[in-house]
């Protein structure tokens, strides 16, 4: 008889273990911000912004886009411009360290790491950097067009509290802020939203194909940036 209690005390001990472990991994998941309020209250306050520091990366082969890495800050203001240092593959030749500065859409980047800037035309046409902080085509604009998304998690991001926000983007709000990814249908997209204070986007992601993809992480939101354009 007593190891017959025995036994089935311990079979409940472990059933009330067990949904104990149910229910917290359940409110765990229903404690994640709304998806869809999230994005939007994220995509408000991107708008707003005037500058950012990015940190661009691609993983895999997207054809049209040469760079392999990206560093830099990004401002709107007084003027739409940016400046920083990137890796490309030009004709099958890596190039790293290559400094460039966007301002008034044109292009400056040096032929060799340490080289002079030379002007390079319409930044669009090859990569448009100071676009991410456009409200109509950037980052604010990709935050606006997410669809089915879904809250599925939490991350730290260089120390701030995120919420994993999945789902797919729209192709024109894609080829808007990358023109050079070419998307013809919606594209698998993930946006880490802080999630306390104003949601500033800490990190989001495109995936145009299967392997390949553009992540680009942002930092100091807000903080001053004065872009230099140089000498003719």
């Amino acid at each position: 008889m007593r190891s017959r209690l025995t036994a089935i005390f311990a079979a409940l001990v472990f059933a009330v273990a067990f949904l104990a472990g149910c229910s917290s991994s359940d409110e765990s998941a229903k404690d994640l911000p709304d998806a869809a309020t999230l994005l939007q209250q994220s995509s408000e306050t991107t708008k707003n912004q005037t500058s950012v520091h990015l940190r661009l990366t691609v993983e895999g082969t997207i054809e049209q886009l040469p760079i392999e890495s990206l560093e830099g800050d990004l401002t709107n203001v007084p003027e739409v411009a940016a400046q920083g240092k990137a890796n490309i593959n030009f004709l099958g030749q890596r190039l790293e360290g290559i400094e460039f500065v966007v301002f008034d859409g044109i292009l400056y980047g040096a032929i060799s790491a340490g080289g002079q800037l030379q002007d390079f035309g319409p930044a669009a046409e090859v990569y448009d950097a100071s676009a991410i902080l456009s409200p109509e085509k950037g980052l604010a604009n990709i935050l606006a067009n997410f669809s089915d998304a879904k809250s599925d998690g939490r991350e730290t991001l260089n120390g701030v509290e995120t919420v994993r926000v999945t789902g797919t983007v729209t192709a024109d709000a894609v080829n808007a802020i990358a023109p050079q990814i070419g998307a013809t249908g919606p594209v698998p997209g993930t946006a880490w939203i802080a999630e306390d204070g104003d949601h500033e986007l800490m990190q989001a992601k495109l995936e145009p194909s299967s392997g390949n993809s553009v992540t680009m992480t942002m930092t100091d939101w807000g903080k001053p940036v004065t872009v230099t354009k140089p000498a003719a």
